[in-house]
Protein backbone atom coordinates (compact mmCIF):
# COMPACT_ATOMS: atom_id res chain seq x y z
CA UNK A 1 0.00 0.00 0.00
CA UNK A 2 1.06 3.46 -0.65
CA UNK A 3 0.79 5.28 2.63
CA UNK A 4 0.30 8.63 2.87
CA UNK A 5 0.50 8.55 6.62
CA UNK A 6 2.77 6.26 8.52
CA UNK A 7 2.23 5.99 12.68
CA UNK A 8 4.27 4.23 14.67
CA UNK A 9 2.17 2.90 17.67
CA UNK A 10 3.77 1.02 20.51
CA UNK A 11 2.08 -0.89 23.40
CA UNK A 12 4.07 -2.98 26.01
CA UNK A 13 0.96 -5.18 27.49
CA UNK A 14 -2.65 -6.27 27.15
CA UNK A 15 -4.90 -3.20 28.13
CA UNK A 16 -2.71 -0.89 26.26
CA UNK A 17 -2.76 -3.57 23.16
CA UNK A 18 -6.52 -3.28 23.45
CA UNK A 19 -6.37 0.75 23.70
CA UNK A 20 -4.49 1.25 20.82
CA UNK A 21 -6.33 -1.20 18.51
CA UNK A 22 -9.37 1.34 19.36
CA UNK A 23 -7.31 3.99 18.96
CA UNK A 24 -6.31 2.71 15.18
CA UNK A 25 -10.01 2.21 14.61
CA UNK A 26 -10.71 5.74 15.35
CA UNK A 27 -8.36 7.19 13.28
CA UNK A 28 -9.32 4.75 10.38
CA UNK A 29 -12.94 6.02 10.50
CA UNK A 30 -12.18 9.32 10.85
CA UNK A 31 -9.71 9.89 7.90
CA UNK A 32 -11.87 7.56 5.94
CA UNK A 33 -10.08 6.16 2.78
CA UNK A 34 -7.06 7.69 3.16
CA UNK A 35 -4.58 5.52 3.10
CA UNK A 36 -2.73 5.17 6.93
CA UNK A 37 -0.20 2.50 7.66
CA UNK A 38 0.62 1.45 11.38
CA UNK A 39 3.77 -0.89 12.98
CA UNK A 40 4.65 -0.65 16.08
CA UNK A 41 4.60 -3.40 18.91
CA UNK A 42 1.40 -4.66 20.36
CA UNK A 43 -1.14 -8.19 20.92
CA UNK A 44 -3.36 -9.73 19.13
CA UNK A 45 -6.21 -6.68 19.32
CA UNK A 46 -3.79 -4.53 17.59
CA UNK A 47 -2.75 -6.92 14.86
CA UNK A 48 -6.44 -7.62 14.01
CA UNK A 49 -6.64 -4.12 13.38
CA UNK A 50 -4.38 -3.71 11.26
CA UNK A 51 -1.10 -2.47 12.89
CA UNK A 52 2.07 -4.46 11.27
CA UNK A 53 4.09 -5.91 14.69
CA UNK A 54 7.76 -5.87 15.20
CA UNK A 55 7.17 -7.46 18.22
CA UNK A 56 3.94 -9.12 19.97
CA UNK A 57 3.26 -8.21 23.84
CA UNK A 58 4.07 -11.96 24.80
CA UNK A 59 7.87 -11.08 23.97
CA UNK A 60 8.04 -8.29 26.97
CA UNK A 61 5.62 -9.00 29.55
CA UNK A 62 8.12 -8.54 32.52
CA UNK A 63 7.15 -6.94 36.05
CA UNK A 64 9.78 -5.66 38.69
CA UNK A 65 13.52 -4.87 38.37
CA UNK A 66 14.74 -8.92 38.60
CA UNK A 67 12.15 -9.95 36.35
CA UNK A 68 12.42 -7.23 33.67
CA UNK A 69 16.35 -8.04 33.36
CA UNK A 70 15.28 -11.80 32.16
CA UNK A 71 13.46 -9.80 28.99
CA UNK A 72 16.74 -7.15 28.63
CA UNK A 73 17.48 -9.43 24.81
CA UNK A 74 13.85 -8.95 24.12
CA UNK A 75 13.47 -5.24 24.62
CA UNK A 76 16.86 -4.98 23.00
CA UNK A 77 16.25 -6.64 20.06
CA UNK A 78 12.32 -4.53 19.65
CA UNK A 79 13.93 -1.39 20.29
CA UNK A 80 16.55 -1.66 17.41
CA UNK A 81 13.66 -2.96 15.43
CA UNK A 82 11.88 -0.01 15.62
CA UNK A 83 14.48 1.97 15.30
CA UNK A 84 15.54 0.54 12.00
CA UNK A 85 11.41 0.48 10.42
CA UNK A 86 11.59 4.39 11.75
CA UNK A 87 14.84 5.06 9.79
CA UNK A 88 13.69 3.07 6.88
CA UNK A 89 9.91 4.67 6.84
CA UNK A 90 10.18 7.57 8.90
CA UNK A 91 6.84 7.58 10.68
CA UNK A 92 4.86 10.89 10.61
CA UNK A 93 3.82 10.88 14.45
CA UNK A 94 4.92 8.10 17.01
CA UNK A 95 2.20 7.41 19.31
CA UNK A 96 3.69 5.53 22.94
CA UNK A 97 1.19 3.60 25.27
CA UNK A 98 2.15 3.22 28.97
CA UNK A 99 5.29 0.88 29.17
CA UNK A 100 7.60 4.09 30.03
CA UNK A 101 10.73 2.03 31.09
CA UNK A 102 10.64 1.17 27.02
CA UNK A 103 9.08 3.96 25.67
CA UNK A 104 10.49 7.00 26.99
CA UNK A 105 13.92 5.44 25.92
CA UNK A 106 12.14 5.16 22.37
CA UNK A 107 10.71 9.06 23.01
CA UNK A 108 13.93 10.26 22.73
CA UNK A 109 15.01 8.34 19.75
CA UNK A 110 12.16 9.82 18.01
CA UNK A 111 12.49 13.32 19.05
CA UNK A 112 16.56 12.84 17.57
CA UNK A 113 14.96 11.71 14.16
CA UNK A 114 12.37 14.67 14.11
CA UNK A 115 9.44 12.72 14.98
CA UNK A 116 6.62 13.99 16.64
CA UNK A 117 5.81 12.11 20.04
CA UNK A 118 2.42 11.62 21.37
CA UNK A 119 2.17 9.97 24.73
CA UNK A 120 -1.16 8.26 25.79
CA UNK A 121 -1.87 6.66 29.17
CA UNK A 122 1.38 8.67 30.45
CA UNK A 123 3.80 7.64 33.29
CA UNK A 124 2.31 7.40 36.89
CA UNK A 125 5.34 9.64 38.10
CA UNK A 126 3.00 10.95 40.41
CA UNK A 127 3.39 7.45 42.56
CA UNK A 128 7.11 6.71 41.66
CA UNK A 129 10.17 7.99 40.21
CA UNK A 130 9.12 11.94 39.80
CA UNK A 131 12.67 12.81 37.90
CA UNK A 132 11.22 11.57 34.66
CA UNK A 133 9.14 14.39 34.55
CA UNK A 134 11.94 16.14 33.10
CA UNK A 135 12.60 13.44 30.06
CA UNK A 136 8.81 14.05 29.33
CA UNK A 137 8.95 17.67 28.85
CA UNK A 138 12.11 17.19 27.05
CA UNK A 139 10.80 14.51 24.31
CA UNK A 140 7.12 14.06 23.93
CA UNK A 141 5.08 17.00 22.50
CA UNK A 142 1.43 16.31 23.87
CA UNK A 143 0.41 13.78 26.90
CA UNK A 144 -2.95 12.36 26.98
CA UNK A 145 -3.72 11.19 30.44
CA UNK A 146 -6.69 8.76 31.43
CA UNK A 147 -6.71 9.83 35.21
CA UNK A 148 -8.66 13.03 36.07
CA UNK A 149 -5.81 14.21 38.67
CA UNK A 150 -3.28 13.48 36.30
CA UNK A 151 -3.83 16.64 33.87
CA UNK A 152 -3.48 19.04 36.89
CA UNK A 153 -0.10 17.41 37.74
CA UNK A 154 1.31 17.31 34.63
CA UNK A 155 0.36 20.85 33.29
CA UNK A 156 2.17 22.33 36.99
CA UNK A 157 5.06 20.32 35.79
CA UNK A 158 5.07 22.20 31.93
CA UNK A 159 3.83 19.56 29.74
CA UNK A 160 1.63 19.93 27.04
CA UNK A 161 -1.35 17.68 28.70
CA UNK A 162 -4.84 16.88 27.71
CA UNK A 163 -7.36 14.47 29.91
CA UNK A 164 -9.11 12.41 27.27
CA UNK A 165 -10.98 10.27 30.03
CA UNK A 166 -10.40 6.95 30.40
CA UNK A 167 -10.24 3.83 27.82
CA UNK A 168 -11.96 1.86 29.92
CA UNK A 169 -15.02 3.33 29.97
CA UNK A 170 -15.55 2.93 26.23
CA UNK A 171 -18.50 0.49 25.31
CA UNK A 172 -18.63 -0.75 29.19
CA UNK A 173 -21.70 -3.13 29.65
CA UNK A 174 -20.92 -6.13 31.81
CA UNK A 175 -23.03 -8.90 31.33
CA UNK A 176 -25.07 -9.22 34.07
CA UNK A 177 -26.99 -12.73 33.83
CA UNK A 178 -25.80 -15.18 36.82
CA UNK A 179 -27.69 -18.13 35.89
CA UNK A 180 -26.88 -18.18 32.42
CA UNK A 181 -23.13 -17.22 33.06
CA UNK A 182 -22.66 -19.40 36.03
CA UNK A 183 -24.81 -22.69 34.92
CA UNK A 184 -23.15 -22.44 31.80
CA UNK A 185 -19.50 -23.81 33.77
CA UNK A 186 -21.42 -26.21 36.09
CA UNK A 187 -21.48 -23.74 38.98
CA UNK A 188 -24.60 -23.07 41.13
CA UNK A 189 -25.85 -19.51 40.40
CA UNK A 190 -27.70 -19.56 44.21
CA UNK A 191 -23.76 -20.02 45.68
CA UNK A 192 -21.35 -17.53 46.55
CA UNK A 193 -18.75 -16.78 43.97
CA UNK A 194 -15.45 -15.48 44.28
CA UNK A 195 -13.71 -14.39 41.09
CA UNK A 196 -9.92 -14.38 40.86
CA UNK A 197 -8.05 -11.95 38.71
CA UNK A 198 -4.40 -12.71 38.76
CA UNK A 199 -3.26 -10.64 36.28
CA UNK A 200 -2.24 -10.50 32.35
CA UNK A 201 1.63 -11.48 32.55
CA UNK A 202 2.74 -15.00 33.27
CA UNK A 203 5.65 -13.77 35.88
CA UNK A 204 2.90 -11.93 37.70
CA UNK A 205 0.73 -14.75 37.76
CA UNK A 206 3.38 -17.14 38.88
CA UNK A 207 3.74 -14.66 41.60
CA UNK A 208 -0.03 -14.16 42.38
CA UNK A 209 -2.13 -16.52 42.01
CA UNK A 210 -0.46 -19.05 44.35
CA UNK A 211 -1.44 -16.47 46.89
CA UNK A 212 -5.33 -16.43 45.45
CA UNK A 213 -5.49 -20.06 45.13
CA UNK A 214 -4.36 -20.35 49.05
CA UNK A 215 -6.54 -18.23 50.10
CA UNK A 216 -9.17 -19.96 48.48
CA UNK A 217 -8.75 -23.20 50.10
CA UNK A 218 -8.81 -20.77 53.22
CA UNK A 219 -12.22 -20.08 52.49
CA UNK A 220 -13.44 -23.50 51.85
CA UNK A 221 -12.29 -24.37 55.19
CA UNK A 222 -15.07 -22.02 56.40
CA UNK A 223 -17.69 -21.97 54.15
CA UNK A 224 -19.16 -23.43 50.69
CA UNK A 225 -18.02 -20.99 47.42
CA UNK A 226 -17.11 -21.58 43.77
CA UNK A 227 -14.38 -19.78 42.23
CA UNK A 228 -13.96 -18.44 38.95
CA UNK A 229 -10.60 -17.53 37.55
CA UNK A 230 -9.47 -15.46 34.58
CA UNK A 231 -7.18 -16.28 32.14
CA UNK A 232 -5.89 -13.48 30.02
CA UNK A 233 -5.36 -13.87 26.40
CA UNK A 234 -2.05 -13.13 26.94
CA UNK A 235 -1.72 -16.18 29.31
CA UNK A 236 -1.48 -19.56 28.40
CA UNK A 237 -4.89 -21.41 30.20
CA UNK A 238 -2.90 -24.62 30.31
CA UNK A 239 -0.20 -22.85 32.76
CA UNK A 240 -3.04 -21.62 35.30
CA UNK A 241 -4.07 -25.20 35.28
CA UNK A 242 -1.00 -26.59 36.18
CA UNK A 243 -0.27 -24.03 38.76
CA UNK A 244 -3.82 -25.07 40.00
CA UNK A 245 -3.34 -28.55 40.50
CA UNK A 246 0.62 -28.01 41.85
CA UNK A 247 -2.15 -26.31 44.53
CA UNK A 248 -5.25 -28.04 45.27
CA UNK A 249 -3.59 -31.66 44.11
CA UNK A 250 -5.62 -34.58 45.57
CA UNK A 251 -8.31 -32.09 46.86
CA UNK A 252 -11.73 -32.75 46.31
CA UNK A 253 -12.43 -29.06 46.12
CA UNK A 254 -10.51 -28.22 43.12
CA UNK A 255 -14.00 -29.09 41.86
CA UNK A 256 -14.85 -25.63 42.78
CA UNK A 257 -12.80 -24.00 40.27
CA UNK A 258 -13.56 -22.69 37.01
CA UNK A 259 -10.89 -21.46 34.46
CA UNK A 260 -12.32 -18.85 32.46
CA UNK A 261 -11.60 -16.80 29.41
CA UNK A 262 -14.23 -15.02 29.14
CA UNK A 263 -13.97 -11.24 29.36
CA UNK A 264 -12.92 -10.17 33.49
CA UNK A 265 -15.69 -7.59 33.35
CA UNK A 266 -18.27 -10.52 32.83
CA UNK A 267 -16.23 -12.68 35.55
CA UNK A 268 -16.33 -9.79 38.06
CA UNK A 269 -20.44 -9.01 37.13
CA UNK A 270 -21.50 -12.41 37.97
CA UNK A 271 -19.20 -12.88 41.32
CA UNK A 272 -19.74 -11.76 44.56
CA UNK A 273 -16.31 -10.68 45.71
CA UNK A 274 -13.09 -10.75 43.94
CA UNK A 275 -9.49 -10.93 44.58
CA UNK A 276 -8.15 -8.76 41.91
CA UNK A 277 -4.22 -7.82 40.70
CA UNK A 278 -3.18 -4.55 41.28
CA UNK A 279 -3.86 -2.54 38.23
CA UNK A 280 -5.96 -1.81 35.49
CA UNK A 281 -7.86 -4.95 36.25
CA UNK A 282 -8.75 -3.28 39.92
CA UNK A 283 -10.23 -0.25 38.09
CA UNK A 284 -12.19 -2.38 35.89
CA UNK A 285 -13.43 -4.15 39.13
CA UNK A 286 -14.87 -0.80 40.81
CA UNK A 287 -16.65 0.14 37.25
CA UNK A 288 -18.17 -3.18 37.44
CA UNK A 289 -19.31 -2.31 41.29
CA UNK A 290 -18.58 -5.59 42.53
CA UNK A 291 -16.72 -5.23 46.13
CA UNK A 292 -13.05 -6.32 45.71
CA UNK A 293 -9.28 -6.55 47.24
CA UNK A 294 -6.33 -5.17 45.47
CA UNK A 295 -3.24 -7.31 46.27
CA UNK A 296 0.09 -7.62 44.63
CA UNK A 297 3.33 -9.81 44.80
CA UNK A 298 6.51 -10.05 42.99
CA UNK A 299 10.19 -10.56 44.08
CA UNK A 300 11.75 -9.64 47.36
CA UNK A 301 14.43 -7.37 45.27
CA UNK A 302 11.66 -5.73 42.95
CA UNK A 303 9.48 -5.04 46.00
CA UNK A 304 12.22 -3.60 48.32
CA UNK A 305 13.71 -1.36 45.29
CA UNK A 306 10.31 -0.29 44.35
CA UNK A 307 9.02 0.44 48.49
CA UNK A 308 12.07 2.50 48.28
CA UNK A 309 10.76 5.07 45.26
CA UNK A 310 6.78 4.83 45.65
CA UNK A 311 5.97 8.09 46.98
CA UNK A 312 1.68 7.63 47.61
CA UNK A 313 0.25 5.94 50.88
CA UNK A 314 -2.33 4.42 48.57
CA UNK A 315 -0.81 2.19 45.66
CA UNK A 316 -4.65 1.08 44.24
CA UNK A 317 -5.66 3.03 41.36
CA UNK A 318 -9.29 3.01 42.44
CA UNK A 319 -8.27 4.46 45.89
CA UNK A 320 -6.19 7.03 44.58
CA UNK A 321 -8.93 8.38 42.10
CA UNK A 322 -11.07 7.98 45.35
CA UNK A 323 -8.77 10.01 47.50
CA UNK A 324 -9.30 7.49 50.44
CA UNK A 325 -8.72 4.14 50.90
CA UNK A 326 -12.42 2.81 49.67
CA UNK A 327 -10.98 -1.04 48.74
CA UNK A 328 -8.13 -2.69 50.99
CA UNK A 329 -4.87 -3.25 49.73
CA UNK A 330 -2.78 -6.69 50.49
CA UNK A 331 0.76 -5.64 48.71
CA UNK A 332 3.77 -8.38 49.36
CA UNK A 333 3.95 -9.51 52.95
CA UNK A 334 0.64 -8.14 53.28
CA UNK A 335 -0.43 -10.56 50.88
CA UNK A 336 -0.68 -13.58 53.64
CA UNK A 337 -3.90 -16.14 51.88
CA UNK A 338 -5.60 -16.44 55.27
CA UNK A 339 -6.11 -12.65 55.27
CA UNK A 340 -7.42 -12.46 51.52
CA UNK A 341 -10.19 -15.01 52.89
CA UNK A 342 -10.65 -13.31 55.90
CA UNK A 343 -11.85 -10.20 53.98
CA UNK A 344 -13.98 -12.20 51.86
CA UNK A 345 -15.91 -13.66 53.91
CA UNK A 346 -16.54 -10.41 56.03
CA UNK A 347 -17.72 -8.73 52.75
CA UNK A 348 -19.70 -11.72 51.30
CA UNK A 349 -21.23 -12.29 55.44
CA UNK A 350 -21.80 -8.37 55.84
CA UNK A 351 -24.21 -6.95 53.17
CA UNK A 352 -24.02 -3.89 54.81
CA UNK A 353 -20.19 -3.60 54.23
CA UNK A 354 -20.60 -5.16 50.35
CA UNK A 355 -23.21 -1.88 49.86
CA UNK A 356 -20.73 0.53 51.43
CA UNK A 357 -18.36 -0.03 48.58
CA UNK A 358 -20.64 -0.70 45.98
CA UNK A 359 -21.30 3.43 46.61
CA UNK A 360 -18.47 4.43 46.89
CA UNK A 361 -17.07 2.63 43.89
CA UNK A 362 -20.05 4.37 41.85
CA UNK A 363 -18.33 7.50 42.74
CA UNK A 364 -15.32 6.45 41.11
CA UNK A 365 -16.38 5.76 37.86
CA UNK A 366 -18.73 9.22 38.06
CA UNK A 367 -14.88 10.80 39.09
CA UNK A 368 -14.07 9.08 35.14
CA UNK A 369 -16.22 11.34 33.19
CA UNK A 370 -18.00 9.85 30.22
CA UNK A 371 -15.60 11.22 27.31
CA UNK A 372 -14.69 8.52 24.62
CA UNK A 373 -11.23 8.24 25.48
CA UNK A 374 -10.17 6.46 21.94
CA UNK A 375 -12.03 9.50 20.17
CA UNK A 376 -10.45 12.55 22.11
CA UNK A 377 -7.39 10.90 21.62
CA UNK A 378 -7.78 10.33 17.63
CA UNK A 379 -8.86 13.82 17.57
CA UNK A 380 -5.65 15.24 19.01
CA UNK A 381 -3.19 12.58 17.02
CA UNK A 382 -4.64 14.14 14.00
CA UNK A 383 -3.75 17.39 14.79
CA UNK A 384 -0.27 16.04 14.56
CA UNK A 385 -0.56 14.47 10.97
Amino acid sequence: MNCRKRILIVAGEASADRYGARLVEQLRRMHGPEPMCFYGTGGDEMQNAGVKLLSHIRELAHIGVREALSGLKAYYRTYQSLIAESARQRPDVAILLDFPEFNLRLAKRMKRQGVKVIYYIGPQIWAWRSWRIRKIRKYVDKMLVILPFEEEYYRNRGVEVEFVGHPLLEGFTPNFDRISFLSSRSLDPAQKTIAILPGSRRKEVDYILPVMLKAAKCVLLSAPVQFLISVAPTVDPDHVRSLIQSEFQGDPNMNCLRIVTADSRDILANSDFAFVKSGTSSLEAALVGTPFLITYKISSLSWAIGAVLIRTSMKGLVNLIAGEEIVPELFQNEARPEELARLALEYMEKPDKSAAMRSKLAAVRERLGVRCASAAAAVTVSSYL
